[in-house]
């Protein structure tokens, strides 16, 4: 999008810092400018020129990072747009400001709380350990960082198939797992226990089936999740992103579309590093 580019958002530079801080143990993002570094900013870049209502957030480069692992940039590129503006994932509430998406799963997930895990919620709640603490690193990047990477990945693979019911189910199982520890825990332990889960093995297929039990207990108890916040304008925004796409093509003479960015074309001079993405 080299056109798109010439009129960048404001993102760019944390983009940047972002981009360099994500995956570092991973063998395909340890490289500085590398290919798998530079495709990551080139899709986070495209995104926040192709949804201007929501540009760039702290988060999405995890996320867009695992897709990059699997799909080439184009491909991840619409998946991204898949997982924040599609109402089967429906992420744009969680990402706007004032969150109202992330703060109705925070409340969803406290009343579910109540209703299965009674005991531990009043334990919870007597220590003053709200949902929002815990649970919203755990959206917001759908539980990158906060539980084993393999694992991680078979939760997507549910996620994709049934929704993002998929990390509400996750969020009870992880407290059921995990309820006679956090029984005997006091307030602060209790936060510091559920930030450490990534530290525990878990046998991956038993995991898997106890989530797809808790689906189904929330599908016998009609218990519906909170409705998306839907991007406002994401049909006028899809229409025209393919509209400039086809523009960029053609005045290209290509059939691909190779994301690049113009920093020339910046008001404040980007730093120089910046301009070794090409």
């Amino acid at each position: 999008m080299k056109e798109l580019g010439r009129r960048t958002s404001p993102d760019i530079k944390q983009i940047d810092i972002d981009v360099l801080r994500t995956f570092r143990d991973n063998i395909m993002y340890k490289d500085r400018y590398g290919i798998k570094q530079q495709a990551l900013f080139h899709v986070l870049v495209a995104y926040s020129m192709y949804n201007t209502e929501l540009g760039y957030c702290q988060g999405m480069s995890s996320i867009a990072a695992v897709l990059l692992m699997y799909l080439n940039e184009e491909d991840a590129f619409w998946a991204l747009v898949v997982f924040i503006g599609d109402p089967k994932f429906a992420m744009h509430g969680m990402l706007i400001p004032g969150l109202p998406k992330l703060l109705a799963l925070c409340d969803f997930h406290s009343t579910l709380r109540k209703r299965f895990m009674p005991k531990l919620h009043r334990h919870m709640d007597s220590q003053y350990v709200a949902a929002p603490d815990y649970t919203t690193a755990w959206f917001v990047k759908l539980f990158l960082d906060a539980l084993p990477f393999q694992l991680v990945l078979r939760i997507w693979d549910l996620m994709l198939f049934r929704g993002e019911g998929t990390l509400m189910a996750l969020s009870l199982v992880l407290l059921k797992i995990n309820s006679r520890a956090i029984l005997r825990l006091k307030e602060d332990g209790i936060r510091l226990h559920l930030q450490a889960l990534y530290r525990q093995h878990y046998n991956e297929d038993d995991t898997i089936l106890e989530v797809q039990g808790m689906l189904g207990e929330m599908v016998k108890a009609r218990l519906r999740l909170p409705q998306p916040v839907r991007l406002q304008k994401i049909a006028e925004l899809t229409q025209n992103a393919k509209e400039r796409t086809a523009d960029i093509l053609q005045q290209n003479g290509t059939e691909t579309l190779s994301i690049h960015v113009d920093f020339s074309a910046h008001d404040s001079s980007p730093d120089p590093e910046l301009s070794t993405y090409v």
